[in-house]
């Protein structure tokens, strides 16, 4: 019988050094040569995984349908495919020849008579197996994350593009406000014939600053009753293009009776200046607020990115649970639009917790988006959508649940949901990692995950021991 390699060839790998010129033989006898060019697919996601591989010459990768960058890369003298022990019964990701290549094939019908000739291989398959195991879950966490990250950047890109723009108009707005201010104020001082004078105008500005930033409420048709009596004093008091300061009067709680009785002792002209320097402070005030507030909001969105991006990277260290899902939240403020609304109930004074924040964030990302998913999928949908985010402390346990009211998981599916590369989205949309990551931070932070779904609701329960050491 002509053996499709030599046993000199075979005894190259490392797991096979050991073995005996007749157990080598044994093994050859079994095994088929398979060729590849390269750019061929040795086996697509999904396929059935019915052989172990051993690499002769060349390289593959290994990786998720959809991913730029390989999950494994199998090289000369590496054994793959499934293993002894291993569960895998279809391949979960799709691997390609990158060179030309050249792979012993060994059915699984032959690993029962393996155990009985090649026991001394065996152990070493099993720490092959271990290693690919540990492998998988580093990089598949990785990718998840790195997917995760991925979806989320467009739509934090177009959140942060809004507070931009509104800070980059306010400060060409403050910068005109603040030329008219500088002006009234040297004009001013020259027309004052007294200090005090020059301080019940400084006092009407402050006046109006301070309305500014306690505003009162009023309804519409209040506030438009208001700038019509103001434009009438104003034009009567000879200011020009009254319309353009009206609002800002309002805005810092004056009326045409306030005003002229704050302005009845000073002349025309010092009237006319005090007018525009005190519009200008409350404009100038309400532009200041909107760029703080811009500014804040770029300031809280980059924090967020910066924290999800990097807590993984610490320790286990004291994490607040309400915090940690404010962070994610933060980047998915973009999808909580007027078809979505969120709904959070956070218990008060809860307990830290032990843990990995990053790992963490990666859990309320991957069920977080799975239920805008449900919803933004469903169909006929006669009312918006909702998130309920809550957390609740039940004896020694931190309790975090996530629920919506989309179509609710299909029975059929609803015992697959944490199996690895397993998803119900389309090719390219979805790893099948997600739930799977969930469920391995749970179980590393000695907690638990549950769901309970029926159509128009879907609630998944997380529990976090609060004494937990991970």
């Amino acid at each position: 019988m002509t053996l499709p390699v030599s046993i000199d060839e075979l005894r190259r790998f490392p797991a096979l050094s050991d073995l005996s010129d007749s157990q080598l033989h044994w093994l050859l006898e079994r095994c088929e040569l398979e060729t590849y060019e390269a750019g061929d697919y040795l086996a697509h996601a999904g396929d059935t995984a019915d052989r172990m591989l051993l690499t002769m010459e060349g390289t593959f990768h290994a990786r998720v349908d959809g991913s730029e960058s390989p999950t494994f890369i199998i090289a000369a003298g590496m054994i793959s495919g499934l293993l002894p022990f291993s569960r895998m019964t279809k391949f979960p990701l799709s691997t390609r020849a990158q060179t030309p290549l050249r792979v012993l094939s060994l059915h699984k019908r032959y690993f029962t008579e393996m155990y009985q000739e090649l026991p001394e291989l065996i152990p070493k398959l099993v720490g092959i197996l271990t290693d690919r195991v540990r492998e998988t879950t580093r990089a598949t966490t990785q990718n998840d994350k790195l997917a995760a990250i991925g979806k989320l950047s467009a739509g934090l890109a177009h959140e942060l593009n809004n507070p931009a723009a509104a800070a980059r108009q306010a400060s060409g707005s403050a910068k005109e406000l603040f030329d008219c201010y500088r002006e009234t104020l040297d004009r001013l001082a020259s027309l004052c014939s007294s200090k005090g004078i020059y301080d019940d105008v400084r006092a009407l500005e402050a006046r109006a600053s301070d309305a500014v930033n306690h505003p009162i409420p009023m309804d519409s048709l209040t506030r438009s009753d208001l700038e019509e009596s103001l434009l009438t004093w104003l034009e009567a008091v000879g200011i020009e293009e009254p319309w353009r300061v009206a609002p800002a009067f309002v805005d810092a709680g004056f009326t045409a009776e306030t005003l002229a009785e704050a302005t009845a002792k000073w002349t025309p002209e010092i009237r006319e200046l005090a007018l525009y320097r005190v519009a200008a402070a409350a404009e100038m005030e309400q532009v200041l607020a909107q760029m703080k507030n811009s500014t804040t909001r770029m300031s809280d969105l980059v924090n967020a990115m910066k924290d999800y991006s990097y807590m993984d990277h610490a320790a286990a260290t004291e994490i607040d649970i309400n915090n940690n899902l404010e962070t994610t939240l933060t980047l998915f403020s973009f999808r909580f639009k007027s078809t979505i609304r969120l709904i959070k109930i956070y218990a008060s004074n809860l307990p830290k917790i032990q843990g990995h924040g990053g790992q963490l964030n990666q859990v309320w990302t991957n069920l977080i988006d799975n239920a805008l998913d449900a919803m933004e999928a469903q169909e006929n949908r006669t009312e918006p959508g909702q998130l309920w985010v809550s957390t609740r402390r039940e004896l020694e346990e931190i309790v975090v649940e996530i629920s919506d009211n989309g179509p609710g998981i299909p029975e059929d599916v609803a015992a697959k949901v944490f199996d690895p590369f397993f998803t119900t989205k389309p090719q390219g949309e979805g790893t099948g990692l997600g739930l799977d990551t969930v469920y391995r931070v749970i179980r590393q932070h000695n907690g638990g995950i549950r769901f309970d779904s029926v159509p128009g609701k879907t609630t998944f329960s997380v529990r976090l021991p609060i004494d937990a050491q991970s």
